[in-house]
């Protein structure tokens, strides 16, 4: 099981054609908790209106684009909002894939701030996502924006949701 989506790819479908007998099941995090979600009882501590930033990896080329948004409709208290267009396979960067964020900041910050505009004109509260990349990102764009939206992992509202 990981969590990481660039992780998850590289375990799943790279590694796989370099190792020979390589046998190992991948999941990502979101599939087992989709696979789980009918058993648990999910309500968030407030009702709130969250949207989600699609991390690149995860869905692009993990093709994980309906999973967290099923996971989020299915928790009590939590209204999904979503961007117009900017989502799913057509997510907008928000600058930090692949060390972007290391080797031009200062595209990367624009990048990050542009992509926090889209989800806060969503009317949400929390900006959720699943990669610690874009969590980076998204948190550096909304304190450019003085916002007082919040960005949390899909773990950690799952983890929320249960009392944890």
């Amino acid at each position: 099981i990981s969590i990481v989506p660039s992780c998850t790819y590289a375990i799943r479908n790279l590694i796989p054609g370099y190792v020979d007998e390589y046998n190992l099941e991948v999941k990502h995090f979101l599939e087992i908790v989709l696979e789980n979600i009918s058993s648990l009882k999910l309500r968030f501590p407030r009702d709130v209106k969250v949207t989600y930033h699609d991390p690149c990896q995860l869905a692009r080329y993990l093709g994980l684009v309906e999973e967290p948004r099923q996971i989020l409709r299915s928790i009590k208290g939590i209204e999904l909002v979503e961007t117009d267009w900017t989502n799913r396979e057509w997510t907008t960067c928000c600058g930090g894939g692949a060390g972007f964020e290391a080797v031009f900041p200062e595209l990367s910050h624009i990048l990050a701030v542009n992509r926090v505009k889209e989800l806060v004109e969503t009317g949400a509260e929390i900006i959720v996502t699943h990669c610690p990349g874009c969590i980076m990102q998204l948190k550096s764009g909304l304190r450019e924006l003085k916002s007082g939206v919040e960005v949390l992992d899909l773990a950690q509202v799952v983890a929320m949701a249960m009392g944890v």
